[in-house]
């Protein structure tokens, strides 16, 4: 679990399998709550009243968020890996034709994304640190920044120095996955590369914080360890996030790991009524915080959640480098690419207003930052 969480996973476990009916009642009869009621949340208990929750969650959000749900695409700039992670399909050890972008290629691809009216982005990449580097990077958001209101980047970690020369150069976010919090475990999938290290990765998001990023993203990859240890080891993150780098605001993201080509098996499958419930325990207990869900997910689930839980969705979404370019020219169906949600930004957006809700294009102002 998370070092610095008050409780071993041992324990909270066997707390969350004895959470009775009655305990989860009583934890939503609360207007605050504490972190025991987040386990009584996510415990096989409260998997009778995710109506009740949902209801719940609904309200929470309408509170901090109103009716609105804001859209943002990812740009994928390189799948090149130094990392040998077992689960990934960018790992450095997997033969494939490889692409990296060239910085006039980037706003390329940016351009297809403003096009559909979408004005936040999340810049993707694999850890490629000889071309993929802070100087490169810095190149590319200041040209993103006369497109883009809102940046944000999901990209390979790097020093509080680095960070701050990003910061400055107009990225206001920043998502960095643990993957899992299960020490034993993360050291076993992570064979070889500077993602190896564990305790490293932990202090990069610090790093961030003291950069001055608006924004962090926190988030596991739901189906490596047990999803409700994994849950409680986020929770107890971002709580010492909140604690120790107030001016930062904690995002959480929900990603389901799914096969992969050469033979990973996902060891702890979560199922989508598992990953409902654990969203709605995540906007009752951080009800100010951005609940973020991406393509991963079917259109259906994803229309759920929208109406009671998630602040931001993804659209349109293309998870390889260039891959926008390529659709536009060839006029395809995005169906060509392994997502699970691929309508369109207008069809999304027609879909929230459906649901009763607004969608959101700007996520940021100029005049804040």
């Amino acid at each position: 679990m998370f070092p610095h969480c008050k409780i071993n996973e041992d324990d909270a476990l066997n707390y969350i399998s004895n959470v009775s009916e009655q305990d989860v009642k009583s934890s939503l009869l609360k207007t605050k709550l504490a972190f025991s009621d987040f386990m009584n949340l996510i415990s096989p208990a409260a998997q009778g009243f995710i109506p009740e929750m949902r209801e719940k969650a609904k309200r929470a959000k309408l509170c901090y968020f109103g009716k609105t749900v804001r859209l943002y695409a990812p740009l994928y700039i390189s799948n090149y890996c130094i990392n040998d992670c077992e689960y990934c399909g960018f790992k450095t050890g997997t033969k494939f034709e490889r692409k990296r972008l060239a910085a006039d290629e980037i706003i390329e691809e940016a351009k297809v994304i403003r096009s559909y009216g979408l004005d936040s982005l999340l810049i993707v990449s694999g850890e490629d640190p000889k071309k993929i580097n802070v100087d490169f990077l810095v190149g590319v958001v200041k040209r993103l920044r006369e497109m883009f209101s809102y940046i944000s980047i999901e990209i390979a970690p790097m020093p509080e120095e680095d960070y701050r020369k990003l910061f400055e150069a107009g990225v206001h976010g920043l998502t960095l996955y643990q993957e899992t919090y299960d020490k034993p475990l993360y050291e076993s999938l992570h064979h070889s590369g500077p993602k190896a290290d564990y305790d490293k990765r932990l202090e990069f998001m610090e790093g961030g914080a003291k950069a001055g990023f608006y924004n962090l993203g926190i988030g596991a990859l739901l189906g490596l360890h047990d999803w409700r240890s994994e849950a409680m080891s986020m929770a107890a993150h971002a709580l010492y996030l909140r604690k120790n780098y107030w001016r930062s605001k904690i995002s959480f993201s929900f990603p389901r790991i799914t096969p992969i080509e050469g033979g990973f098996e996902v060891p702890n499958e979560m199922s989508e009524d598992e990953l409902e419930q654990l969203m709605l325990a995540f906007r009752l207990f951080f009800q100010e915080s951005d609940l973020y869900i991406s393509t991963r997910e079917t259109r259906e689930f994803r229309q759920k959640v929208i109406s009671s839980c998630a602040s931001h969705i993804s659209a349109a979404s293309v998870v390889v480098p260039g891959g926008y370019v390529e659709v536009a020219e060839l006029k395809d169906d995005l169906g060509q690419f392994t997502l699970n949600d691929t309508r369109s930004v207008d069809c999304v957006a027609e879909d929230i207003r459906l649901a009763g809700m607004e969608p959101v294009f700007k996520d940021w102002d100029t005049c804040l930052g």
